[in-house]
């Protein structure tokens, strides 16, 4: 009896709440009581009902629809256009900076930062040509993954980051560099490339590589979304002397004769100073 008493009051109420539809899904929740006597909706001409004092549990299932547990709910989210996530979801983001180097120390630092509208894609042939002219070279590249590894009883965690694994690639198949005056060390990542482990690996290369030290070192660090997370190639340019090259120039050419080139998957990049992105978020 008391079960269809309780029933009863609870319809009560909720044909009450269904005729403010404002707060029609928020007050349902409080139903869910415990021990509490009466009912009260926020509304001025709404009288509490007494309840009985008995603590039956009105199950949520009950008074509010919810997922099954194994149920996925896709949740879309739409940044905007101009927005500051957007922008840089669409942007190939760039960081240069400089090494200095003595015998047996490098230190890496961060100078600038860019943004550009669009990641281009060089023929092999445009690369050699322009190359050729300049008397500039690549002296080696190579590609890294990131790969956490199971300690197995070790309190250790083993880490190996895509950058770091990126440098000891290339260096297994690097050609001389004693002889070079300027280096540009390239590196090209998913939009997780971090700027620390980059700065890192530029610094190691150094030391791994026979490098002279009056030598001038900077390096690129670009991150596009069409690059997959967890990875990262570096390419290393020796630079030339210009050589016959046209300093009038521009698009993806300049930037090869300044030695941003990035070599993945057997594929050519640069971005160029004409897709410079200056938009505001």
């Amino acid at each position: 009896q008391q079960q269809d008493e309780d029933q009863q009051l609870l319809s009560q109420y909720e044909t009450q709440i269904d005729t403010m539809p404002a707060l029609k899904q928020r007050n349902k929740a409080s139903l869910i009581l415990l021990g509490i006597s009466s009912l009260v909706v926020p509304n001025a001409g709404f009288v509490p009902m007494q309840m009985g004092t008995h603590s039956n549990i009105l199950q949520l299932q009950d008074v509010i629809p919810g997922t099954e547990p194994d149920e996925e709910v896709e949740i879309e989210v739409d940044w905007g256009v101009g927005s500051g996530v957007r922008m840089a979801q669409e942007s190939a983001i760039k960081i240069t900076g400089e090494v200095t180097h003595k015998p047996g120390q490098a230190d890496a630092q961060p100078m600038e930062l860019l943004r550009y509208t669009a990641l281009n894609k060089v023929e092999e042939s445009t690369v050699k040509s322009v190359m050729d002219k300049t008397g500039s070279k690549i002296i080696c590249s190579g590609q890294g993954v990131e790969e956490y590894k199971n300690p197995g009883d070790s309190l250790d965690k083993i880490v190996i980051l895509a950058p770091t694994e990126a440098i000891k690639n290339a260096f297994a198949s690097a050609g001389p560099a004693i002889d070079s005056t300027s280096l540009v060390f390239n590196f090209l990542g998913g939009d997780d490339l971090m700027m620390g482990e980059v700065l890192d690996a530029a610094k190691e290369m150094v030391l791994m590589m026979d490098i002279a030290t009056k030598a001038k070192i900077s390096f690129n660090s670009l991150c596009h979304e069409s690059i997959p997370c967890g990875t990262c190639a570096v390419t290393v340019v020796s630079l030339g002397s210009g050589g016959d090259y046209d300093d009038g120039a521009n698009g993806v050419e300049k930037s090869i004769a300044a030695g941003e080139v990035y070599l993945r998957d057997g594929t050519y990049m640069t971005v160029q100073e004409s897709e410079i992105n200056t938009a505001l978020a």
